[in-house]
């Protein structure tokens, strides 16, 4: 084989190549086949397998844990707490702004304007009444509320041949919250879908409720509405020590940014561990 065919076959390998790259890219980003839910499936799983260990460990005290997760991070909000979903992997500090960019930007907030409170006068109580929770969907799987929509990238099975349907894929998934005061265990009850303007839904309730509020892609003008209802809270120093470590920001990752849209510094042991690197 003389040098011009060498030449030739390198060319065409390295072009078949860069092909399948992009190709590969294509699929996953857009979660063809659902190839990019079946590839995070295993390394959330993996994520979360090492933090236990790690947790199982690990000697913070409660009151530390407790001062991370108030610590307020972000200068012009106020922090309220923390949100953790462990299934999902989803660990947010709640701030109090969700209708700016600065306060979605920064995690989750409350929601609260309502039908019957459209400026939000009140603030929401976590374990009680009806708490707004929203959150930016990224549509990654990964930051912020992504993990909530059940495909990345496809809005089934919430928008179907133009009508807005529901899902109940994670009925009965735990829901962590925690404030100055305690944690609070909640378990979801089901999603539905609505429209972007639709505010009846963080009308308040006689019953402690957590309404949590997310964006559906790639129909950007519908929201994921994930319910749950209060099961138990506890005062820190009771609280059941598997609850108190998924608050740990020294063990567990938060996933409120990405770089290419919110820059800025974590606050788990993937960013500044509670401020304490």
């Amino acid at each position: 084989m003389n040098k011009r065919n060498v030449i030739y076959n390198a060319l065409i390998t390295g072009c078949l190549g860069l092909l399948v790259v992009i190709g590969g890219t294509f699929f996953y980003e857009n979660n063809i086949g659902g190839v990019k839910d079946a590839i995070l499936q295993p390394i959330n799983q993996h994520e979360r397998s090492l933090a236990n260990k790690k947790s199982r460990l690990d000697k913070t005290e409660v009151t530390t844990i407790k001062k991370m997760v108030m610590r307020n991070a972000v200068k012009g909000l106020k922090k309220q707490g923390f949100v953790a979903i462990p299934s999902q992997n989803i660990l947010l500090p709640i701030y109090n702004d969700a209708y700016s960019d600065k306060g979605l930007n920064a995690g989750a907030n409350y929601a609260n304007h309502s039908e019957t409170d459209p400026t939000g006068e009140d603030e929401p109580v976590m374990g009680k009444g009806n708490y707004g929770l929203a959150a930016h969907n990224f549509n990654d799987g990964r930051t912020g509320f992504s993990a909530l929509q059940q495909s990345i990238n496809h809005d089934n099975p919430y928008l179907v041949n133009g009508k807005l349907k529901g899902s109940s894929w994670m009925n009965d998934t735990t829901v962590l919250m925690a404030n100055e005061y305690g944690i609070y265990r909640y378990m979801v009850t089901g999603q539905e879908t609505v429209e972007s303007s639709q505010v009846a839904i963080l009308n308040p309730t006689v019953q402690p409720e957590l309404t949590i509020i997310s964006c559906l892609f790639p129909s950007t003008q519908y929201r994921i509405i994930t319910h749950a209802h209060l099961v138990k809270s506890y005062a820190w120093q009771e609280a059941p020590k598997s609850d108190i470590s998924e608050f740990n920001l020294k063990i567990r990752s938060t996933n409120a940014r990405v770089n290419w849209w919110n820059p800025g510094i974590e606050e788990g042991v993937n960013g500044d561990a509670g401020g304490t690197k």
